[in-house]
C-alpha cells in the first residue's frame, strides 16, 4: 500500500524528536565535561534548558508527587502544566501518535512483522480493552506511592533511547526492545493500545482536542478505516453509523491513516471544539442515484 506524504511527515516528525533528545543529550554531556555545567539537560520525562527552561512529562511528574508524597518544584509543575496544556488542546494521544520515539519502532516492527508474516492474527489481536491503559496509570501511581518510589520511571521504555547520553544504557532500554520484539509476532500494539500509562494519561484528555477526524455523508461501510487503525479500532464505529459527527474517544492518536485509506473521502480532518454533536445517519454513497436521470 502506497504511503501517503502525511504518514512521511508523521514518521519524520518522530524520527526528528528523537534525534533532538539524543543530541540534546550529548550535548549535555559533553558540556557537563568541558565546562563542569550541562548547557541542556533531560529527556522525554525531564529537560532542562540553560538551567531556567524546565518541561516536565506530566506522568513523570504525578509519578514523582506519588512516590514523595509532596509536591515538587514550582518550575516542574509549571512544566508539567505546559506540556499537558499543550498535548490537550491538540488531542492527547497526539504524542503516541506524533512524538513517542518508542510508537515509531513499534510501527516499523508491525510494518516488518507483516511483510515477512511473522505477524500473525491471534486472539491477542484486542487483548485488553483501550481504558485498560487508563487503569494502568492509576496503578502504577498507587504503586508508587507505596513502595517510595517513581516506579514508572525506573523501567520506562518511553524515554529509554533519548536517555542514552544521560544515564546510560538502563532497564528501559531492555523493556524498550521486548516491546518492540514483541510487536514483530503479534498483532493488537498490546503496549500501546493496553499497557502505556503515558498513553492513559493522555487518552484521559485526549476528548478536548481541536483537531479530530470528522465523518461526512456518503461512508459506504468498507471498514478500510478501522484495518489501518492505529488505536482500538472501535472508536470509529460511531462515526462509521453516522450516529456522531466525529471520532470522539480520548484514543485517538490523530496520526491521519483512517483518512488517507478512505475511498470514498467522507473522513476528513476537523479543525474546531471538539463539540460533538449527533448526525443523520448517512446512506451508504453507492445507493445514491445520480441526478439528472444520467
Amino acid at each position: 500500500m502506497r504511503v501517503s506524504k502525511l504518514q512521511v511527515v508523521r514518521h519524520l516528525v518522530q524520527s526528528a524528536v528523537l534525534l533532538l533528545f539524543l543530541v540534546i543529550g550529548l550535548i549535555g554531556f559533553l558540556s557537563t565535561l568541558v565546562l563542569g555545567e550541562g548547557i541542556f539537560f533531560g529527556s522525554l520525562s525531564s529537560s532542562t534548558a540553560l538551567g531556567v527552561i524546565v518541561l516536565t512529562d506530566p506522568y513523570a511528574f504525578l509519578g514523582a508527587i506519588a512516590a514523595s508524597k509532596a509536591l515538587p518544584a514550582l518550575a516542574l509543575f509549571v512544566g508539567a502544566l505546559t506540556i499537558v496544556v499543550v498535548y490537550a488542546l491538540i488531542r492527547g494521544r497526539v504524542f503516541c501518535g506524533w512524538v513517542c520515539p518508542l510508537g515509531l519502532f513499534v510501527e516499523l516492527a508491525n510494518w516488518i512483522g507483516d511483510k515477512t508474516g511473522l505477524r500473525k492474527r491471534t486472539a491477542l489481536a484486542r487483548p485488553l480493552p483501550r481504558y485498560s491503559k487508563i487503569i494502568s496509570a492509576v496503578a502504577i501511581l498507587l504503586l508508587s506511592a507505596v513502595i517510595g518510589i517513581p516506579v514508572f520511571e525506573l523501567v520506562s521504555p518511553v524515554a529509554a533511547l533519548p536517555r542514552l547520553f544521560v544515564l546510560g544504557v538502563a532497564l528501559g532500554i531492555w523493556v524498550f526492545l521486548a516491546i518492540v520484539l514483541l510487536e514483530l509476532f503479534f498483532p493488537g500494539r498490546l503496549w500501546c493500545n493496553g499497557l502505556c500509562p503515558v498513553g492513559g494519561l493522555y487518552e484521559a484528555v485526549g476528548s478536548v482536542g481541536f483537531v479530530g477526524i470528522r465523518n461526512h455523508r456518503g461512508c459506504t461501510r468498507c471498514n478500510r478505516c478501522k484495518e489501518v487503525c492505529l488505536a482500538d479500532d472501535r472508536i470509529l464505529d460511531e462515526v462509521i453509523a453516522g450516529t456522531k459527527t466525529a471520532v470522539s474517544a480520548g484514543d485517538c492518536l490523530i496520526c491521519g491513516k483512517c483518512v488517507d485509506v478512505c475511498p470514498a473521502g467522507t473522513l476528513k480532518w476537523r479543525f474546531g471544539p471538539a463539540f460533538v454533536q449527533p448526525a443523520e445517519k448517512s446512506l451508504p454513497a453507492r445507493s445514491r442515484k445520480p441526478q439528472g436521470g444520467r
